[in-house]
């Protein structure tokens, strides 16, 4: 090998570990600030205000995984440039905006979380929340990691000055206060979205004649897929409350924030797999099962040793996230260690999946996986509301069938060995261009 084809080499490889790192660490900021921001809730407003909390924010997880999967990874696996999918994309924009703040109100309304202010709040977040998910995302198609990890540090002192200012002026700690100082930081960060993006992301383009049903055949598998995870969690969330109560869902709610960090990894990683695998496929080299495989071997051990130290840690930092108002339940505690080790070994495989458009299947595996827990959760609550800390057994154990499902149905859509050596050697030898498409 020349000595300028090894540099090549490695700089290529030094410059895929930095968009790694920029992907995990995107998730860090965004991950810890939300935590901040929920041991927050969990200090000032009480198991059941946090309880309440939870599920608005369970709510807006939920939302976001489904438009985020509607229109971020159309972003990522096709070209957006391209004008009829362009016209789809600002189409989806519009319309999953909307539906999101229509959604999120009703859900409000329907759980009885909060007055007339909170349910406009939280329908004004969801707005707000699910375009600069959009513009998150276009970071994201971009590989610019490092630059999101910015903007979503904006949003995060956005919010947090406008709770902290808040608070100095005399305001009491509510629910509504959380939302409102989100909105905020949302506001703030769609800004700086806006400055620092280039002007092409904005383009407007046809909407007519448009290549929406193309767009919609993907993403609509897509994002019911994505929005499994979310959605059995706030499933499981509210059969807790119903079973049991609120200050039971705050034990159990208190011990996934002690794992937070394990989780976070993961789905930074997952973000960044989802990228690599779909620039791959347009460049001409399939990734192959097997490099999906050794990504979930090295994300499980990375997340079982993350929950080993979160674990250790829960009797020091129990009382600084409950604030002494309630006690971190040790069981569910062990139980978000084994969901995280059960995630990193499905997420490298359903990424690469996604990227091969494969969605539809992929919906099927872990829609199965995510009814056959609760249906599990369900009838354990029903025998003895107690177990509500078995939880994230339930909904975690499954992922390692559905993991050995998907490792089977991608190796027989392996591309040939050798097939794309020649098409990844010449991309290797040449010079990295830019990672974001050009117009047209």
């Amino acid at each position: 090998m020349s000595a300028g084809l090894r540099d090549r080499l490695g700089g290529k490889v030094g410059r895929l570990l930095s968009s790694a790192g920029g992907a995990v660490t995107v998730q860090f900021v965004t991950a810890g600030g939300s935590l901040v921001v929920q041991a927050l809730a969990a200090r000032s407003l009480g198991a059941d205000g946090f309880g309440a909390y939870a599920l608005f924010f369970a709510v807006l997880v939920m939302i976001t995984s489904v438009q985020t999967s509607f229109v971020g990874d159309t972003l990522t696996v096709y070209d957006r440039f391209e004008p009829r999918i362009r016209g789809a994309l600002i189409l989806s924009v519009a319309g999953t905006v909307v539906a999101g703040a229509a959604v999120g109100a009703v859900v409000a309304v329907v759980m009885g979380l909060a007055g007339p202010a909170g349910i406009a709040l939280f329908a004004l977040l969801v707005a707000l929340w699910l375009l600069n998910e959009t513009g998150r995302r276009i970071f994201t198609a971009r590989m610019e990691f490092w630059r999101l990890a910015a903007n979503d540090g904006c949003y995060l002192l956005v919010t947090f000055a406008a709770l902290g200012g808040a608070l100095a002026l005399g305001a009491g700690a509510s629910v509504e206060l959380l939302l409102a100082a989100m909105c905020a930081g949302c506001a703030g960060s769609l800004v700086l979205a806006r400055l620092r993006l280039p002007a092409e992301e904005f383009a407007p383009a046809p909407l007519r004649g448009t290549a929406f049903r193309e767009v919609l055949g993907f993403a609509w598998w897509r994002s019911i897929q994505a929005a499994i995870r979310p959605s059995a969690l706030l499933a499981a969330r509210i059969m807790i409350v119903a079973f049991a109560s609120t200050a039971a869902l705050a034990g159990v709610e208190a011990a996934r924030l002690l794992l937070a960090p394990a989780l976070t990894f993961v789905n930074g990683a997952g973000w960044f797999l989802l990228g690599d695998f779909a620039k791959a496929e347009r460049e001409g080299r399939p990734m192959r099962a097997r490099q999906a495989v050794r990504a979930c071997a090295l994300m499980a051990g990375i997340a079982l040793v993350m929950s080993l130290g979160g674990i250790l840690l829960a009797a020091p930092l129990g009382p600084v996230v409950t604030g002494g108002s309630f006690e971190v339940d040790g069981t569910a505690l062990a139980g978000w260690g084994i969901y995280a080790v059960c995630f990193a070994c499905t997420l490298p495989l359903a990424s690469l999946a996604t990227a091969r458009k494969r969605s539809r299947t992929v919906f099927a595996i872990r829609g199965v996986e995510a009814v056959t827990g609760l249906v599990v959760l369900a009838v354990l609550l029903a025998l003895d509301e107690g177990n509500a800390a078995l939880a994230p057994y339930c909904l975690g154990i499954g992922g390692l069938v559905s993991a050995a499902l998907l490792w089977r149905m991608l190796r027989r859509g392996d591309p040939p060995r050798g097939a794309s050596a020649a098409p990844a050697a010449e991309a290797a030898a040449r010079p990295e261009t830019s990672t974001a498409p050009t117009a047209g």
